[in-house]
């Protein structure tokens, strides 16, 4: 279950991102809403003051694999394959993410991956 929330959220999350981003803004977007949430979607650690998660490369590979995304370049972008979210539409925790996903999507959509990191640093 947790892997379909996973998908789900990073695939609307692109959405939000008007369907493509690059993958380091993608990843520190996905670290606020974990610490903000508290639901810790993905595992972090931090490597040379960056967030990084074994689980949000595996699932974005794991999209890519599906025909769901490509990534090029470092950046990912939605293509029109049609993912089946009905597992992720009618779970709680995907209905508390989103919120999460959309607040942080609407507030720091416009800055860059360097402004995030320092938005990153602040949060405990």
């Amino acid at each position: 279950m947790m892997e379909d929330i996973r998908k789900c959220i990073l695939l609307d999350s692109i959405r939000m991102l008007d369907g493509s981003c690059s993958i380091d803004k993608l990843a520190l977007l996905m670290y606020i809403v974990d610490k903000q949430s508290g639901f810790s979607v993905f595992t972090w650690s931090i490597e040379d003051y960056f967030p990084v998660s074994q689980d949000f490369l595996d699932t974005v590979e794991e999209l890519r694999r599906g025909g769901y995304v490509v990534v090029d370049n470092g950046k990912v972008s939605v293509t029109d394959a049609v993912f089946d979210s009905s597992a992720c539409s009618n779970h709680w925790l995907y209905g508390r993410l989103i919120s999460y996903v959309s607040d942080v999507i609407g507030k720091y959509k416009g800055k860059d991956v360097n402004e995030l990191l320092s938005e990153v640093v602040e949060i405990p």
